[in-house]
């Protein structure tokens, strides 16, 4: 019952990690073209 307990909340811990990590990747697949294009267009 006890090991069960830890790795229910291990499970989550790394869970809410790995959604972390997914939305800093997604965030900079999605900037990446954004910088480009205010780039190109001369807003930086």
């Amino acid at each position: 019952m006890i090991m069960e307990q830890e790795l229910s909340s291990g499970v989550k811990m790394l869970n809410g990690f790995l959604k972390l990590m997914i939305a800093c990747l997604i965030a900079i697949l999605i900037a990446i073209p954004l910088a480009g294009i205010a780039d190109w267009l001369g807003l930086i």
